[in-house]
Order: C-alpha cells, then structure tokens, then sequence
C-alpha cells in the first residue's frame, strides 16, 4: 500500500536527561510487520514512568535504542495493516521498551488494540491503558481479595489508585483508601468505605487482610505493619518500602497489555462508574512541560498530548 505521507511529526529523546532532552523532530513514518497495525495517533498519554525511562531510572536492566520516542498510551484511528478497518477508532497500551507514543502516527500489535467506545474521546481513551490496567491488574491478578476482606488502598484518588479502587469494590472487597487529608471525601465518593490520612497509622492490630500501594516509602510501611500473617502487600510504586517489621515482604508487580481487559475498563469508564480527569491537553512541542507539571506533582488529573495541534 503506498503512503501518502511519508515522515511524521514525534518527539524524541537523544541521550538520558530532565525533560529538556525531549525534542520535537521529523521521523519517518513507522511501517507496520505482520501482527501489527499503523495508526494515526489522535491523543497520547503522558505516565510518571515515562520520566523514569526518560531520566535513566532502567538503564541498567533495559537500556534504551537513542533516538527514542517515548510513551506507550495511544489512541487514534486505524490508518492500515492487519483485519481491523481503516478509520476504526482504537487505543491501546504499547511495549514500553519500544515506546512510540509521542508521534503523529505508531506501530500497535494488532492484539493489544482496544475499540474505542462511541462517544468516549480520545484524550480519554488515550488517559486509560497504562494506568488503568495497573489498578486493575494489581487487584485482579495480585492481590485477589476473597469477598468481605478488608484491602487497603494508598493512593486511592490517583490515576491507578482509583481503578484499583473499583477493581477491589467489583471483587465485593471492603476497601479502605489511604490518601492525603484533602482527599478523603474524594474516595469515599468514589467507592471507598473508610478512608485513613496517609501517614498516620491506624490503631488496634492487624486493621488489613492484603494491602494494594501505589506510593511507595516510609509512609506506607507503617501501614504495612498493621496487615494479618499471611497478608499479601503488593506494590507499583518504584519508591521501595521499607521492609523490616513487616507481616510479610512487599512484592512489586509490573503491567502488561491485555486488550480484554481494556475493553472491560472503558465500558466502565464509558458507563459513568470510574472517572477519569483530564488536566491538560497538549500539543507534541509541550512534551517538555508535560513532562515538568507531572514532576512537580499536583496535576489533578492526566495529562495527554494531541500530535496533530
């Protein structure tokens, strides 16, 4: 099939560094191999993990291929390649070692694409993969709570959090957000039951049958200290926690694509049973600042750049 347009608008990182290594260039457009398919990226998504590869944090486990383009939240159209028909409206979470997601047009496996829901916009869409699919996965396939155990949550309001949140609700878990003080009724809106200030330990003994962090650190160890024997403590954060005095040691887990479970996800999202906030839409020359407003914190809600502004 000959393309009309051959290079494309992306944003690439040259060597590890602050945001500032990231720079708007022109690429040549991506083909897609068998088992993959081009799309025209409507809307990427902008996670605190894409900093880390960007700063270095994996370098010595996953190096990365310089120039890079980095992100791996996508949504956009079909463009060509694989069964599904031109102009489908997809999202999807990339390999987050290939990256590709700050870019007018990306290569997706034909496996991972999700459909968009009718009337779900793109910014939205692009918001839910990585995010999303780490709540849920950290609840469904982590921790696995048994109907009426209590989990506790810490981050509850957060991008993962709050998937977390729903995720353990839907296993009919008693859930208990752990959040700061100025979130509390936030979570309880959003389903939790109780919900503690993050930091402070609750009295009594061992309050939590499994604890589900999304933070990391010192804070959450405390918490940490008041799970049952044989309690599991599952985390996402790359802050560690600290391990002595615990019931039992936490365990890091890592996302993965899974379009099934995406699919599951934006009906939620679709139906009204999980919102997502957006902050900021962005075009690729803000990836820089994109980048800067993640770090200092305090966002609110996702930030997405739109290729195409």
């Amino acid at each position: 099939m000959a393309l009309l347009i051959q290079t494309m608008q992306a944003v690439v990182i040259r060597s590890y560094g602050g945001p500032q290594v990231l720079q708007v260039t022109e690429l040549q457009r991506p083909v897609p191999a068998a088992g993959e398919v081009l799309i025209r990226v409507a809307a990427s998504g902008v996670n605190p993990a894409d900093g880390k590869w960007r700063m270095g944090m994996f370098a010595q486990i996953a190096p990365l291929s310089f120039p890079y383009v980095p992100g791996y939240d996508v949504a956009g159209t079909v463009e060509w390649g694989g069964a599904i028909a031109a102009g489908t409206r997809v999202f999807a979470m990339l390999d987050n070692r290939k990256g590709g997601a700050y870019a007018q047009f990306a290569v997706v496996a034909e496996r991972s694409l999700t459909r968009t829901p009718e009337g779900m916009e793109d910014a939205v869409a692009a918001a839910l993969p990585t995010a999303a699919l780490t709540g849920v996965q950290l609840i469904e396939e982590h921790i696995a709570p048994r109907s009426g155990e209590r989990v506790l949550i810490t981050g509850a309001s957060g991008a993962v959090g709050r998937f977390a949140l729903h995720a353990a609700k839907a296993c009919g878990a008693y859930v208990i957000a752990a959040v700061r003080a100025a979130q509390r009724q936030e979570v309880l809106t959003l389903g939790a039951d109780e919900a503690l200030v993050l930091g402070e330990s609750p009295s009594g003994g061992a309050a939590f049958d499994h604890l589900a962090d999304t933070v990391g650190g010192a804070a959450v160890a405390l918490l940490c200290r008041q799970v049952r024997p044989g309690g599991r403590i599952r985390t996402v954060a790359t802050t560690p926690i600290p391990p002595d005095g615990l019931p039992s040691a936490p365990q890091f887990i890592a996302v993965h694509a899974d379009s099934r479970q995406l699919a599951a996800i934006a009906r939620a999202v679709a139906d009204g049973n999980v919102r997502v906030p957006i902050a900021h839409v962005l075009p690729l020359a803000d990836a820089s600042k994109a980048h800067r407003l993640l770090e200092a914190g305090g966002v609110g809600g996702k930030i997405v750049l739109a290729p195409w502004l």
